[in-house]
């Protein structure tokens, strides 16, 4: 009996011992959407977003993988055609699209030091930005090293575009200047606080067509009220995920919000103007968004928005209610 304890004993310890730097972490998002578009019938969509990420560790090396389950319209343009006993005379063509049930691979990557340079290798999503909507980039490798607060870091990925960033901080201001191989590309951040007031300038320029853009974020408080001023201005277009929502091609925008606390929420308002690449007139839009965290440990967020049309095209209004948790 005393054995059979002693090997239950250890046998405990190993375990622990095995799991101790494998930690799980993730995100879930399930929203329902009412759109009524002018001179149409509403229309209701369900859709859900779930995320997985496992975190490795071992010694100062880290690997992650973050596995994602979505019904985004983007899963079904994965689809293909698979060609069955291809040798055979009875080869048979099988439509395969990816489901709402698959997973998907977002994020895959393993990240150490070497003699002082930080390693990171693997495919990752990119962060949202007011100039760029985060993509999945594969086979990506990023090297950093830092001195005297000065970080120098070079990036390739698997298209083959390649960069060196420099980057650090002078009286309380944070500098970024990103140099791309490709067309003499260019890319520069500078923000900082500067007597309360918060300030985000971002510069893109290239030598291709159509390929400048700017950014500028501000914002402040007053008496409990964040008061914000959003702003894009690019010669072609760009995406954006950030500030004004989801939109995949701006040329122009600007706009101004207000966020405080009110009876245990969280109410932003916020009103913006978006000029997009099609030749149309600027859409005028009017945003509310509640957001109450839940005493289940989930938050519901619900937003409205009125969408006005700059011209003959119809006016649109959102109202989505979504309901989220992390842990």
């Amino acid at each position: 009996m005393k054995k059979q304890l002693l090997i239950a004993a250890v046998a405990a310890t190993m375990t622990s011992v095995a799991m101790a730097d494998i930690s799980i972490s993730g995100a879930a998002e399930v929203n329902w959407t009412n759109t009524d578009t002018q001179n149409a019938d509403s229309v209701n969509a369900i859709s859900h977003d779930f995320d997985l990420k496992i975190t490795g560790k071992s010694g100062a090396t880290t690997v992650v993988m973050d596995i994602e389950n979505t019904n985004a319209a983007a899963d079904a343009a994965d689809g293909g055609t698979v060609v069955v006993n291809a040798t055979s005379a009875d080869a048979v063509n099988v439509t395969s699209v990816k489901t709402d049930n698959e997973l998907n691979v977002k994020n895959a990557y393993m990240k150490t030091s070497i003699a002082g340079v930080n390693v990171k290798m693997g495919t990752w999503f990119g962060a949202d930005t007011l100039l760029s909507n985060g993509s999945q980039k594969t086979d990506q490798v990023s090297l950093d090293y830092s001195m005297n607060g000065v970080k120098v870091q070079y990036e390739n990925e698997a298209a083959g575009d390649e960069s060196v960033t420099v980057s650090g901080a002078v009286a309380g201001v944070a500098l970024s200047h990103e140099m791309f191989q490709a067309n003499d590309k260019t890319d520069t951040s500078i923000s900082g606080s500067f007597s309360g007031v918060n300030v985000a300038y971002r510069s893109i320029e290239s030598d291709a067509t159509n390929a400048d853009s700017t950014s500028t974020e501000i914002s402040t408080e007053v008496q409990g009220v964040t008061l914000s001023y959003a702003d894009i201005d690019a010669d072609g277009t760009v995406s954006s995920d950030t500030w004004f929502g989801t939109h995949a091609a701006i040329n122009e925008a600007t706009g101004f919000g207000a966020s405080t606390s009110l009876a245990g929420n969280t109410v932003t308002v916020k009103s913006y103007d978006i000029k997009t690449a099609a030749a149309n007139g600027d859409d005028s839009y009017t945003k509310l968004v509640v957001n109450r965290p839940l005493a289940s440990g989930a938050t519901l967020e619900v937003t409205y928005t009125d969408k006005d049309a700059g011209d003959s095209r119809a006016d649109v209004e959102t109202l989505d209610i979504e309901l989220a948790v992390k842990f």
